[in-house]
């Protein structure tokens, strides 16, 4: 097995890829299915693209911790506890995804100015037996994909094979 650590350039350009990725997603679905929750009690396609948007200042606040603190220390983020539910659903879609374009653009601004010891920094986050700036900008990956997968799910997956 390799242990070479990923490059963090990899990570860059993907979530610089995000914004075009999730206009070019929501395009292509028709207007009429954005707020369909298809799955009782889960979110539709328009409250994962929000979510997107939504999450980006708490993404930039702990970025900016790991440049300022030697050890920060972060509490979970929990979308469906500490908003009501429909939040995400009374959100201008157009504006989030604009939002989310303008945001992701901040992150990068700020990322490419860290340093190899900001990106090693190491945190404490109850959720995560380890964290660190570099396990971040991976989750910021991942989540990005995990979302847009999901609306791309509700948009195609026939109803008799939809998941909770």
């Amino acid at each position: 097995m390799n242990n070479k650590i990923f490059p963090v350039s990899i990570f860059l350009q993907q979530m610089a890829q995000a914004p075009d990725l999730l206009e070019e997603l929501m395009a292509q679905i028709p207007v009429s299915l954005h707020k369909q929750r298809r799955i009782p009690g889960k979110w539709s396609i328009h409250e994962h693209a929000c979510h997107l948007a939504d999450v980006h200042e708490m993404l930039i606040q702990r970025f900016e911790r790991f440049q300022q603190e030697e050890r920060p220390i972060f509490q979970p983020f929990l979308p469906g506890k500490s908003v009501p539910d429909g939040h995400l659903l009374d959100m201008d879609l157009a504006k989030a995804i604009a939002q989310f374009r303008l945001e992701r653009s901040q992150l990068l601004q700020l990322l490419e100015s860290f340093s190899a010891e900001d990106w090693a920094t190491q945190a404490t986050h109850p959720e995560y037996k380890q964290y660190s700036a570099l396990i971040l900008a991976r989750h910021v990956v991942m989540h990005d994909h995990f979302h847009m997968y999901r609306i791309e799910e509700l948009w195609l997956t026939a109803d008799d094979y939809l998941r909770n």
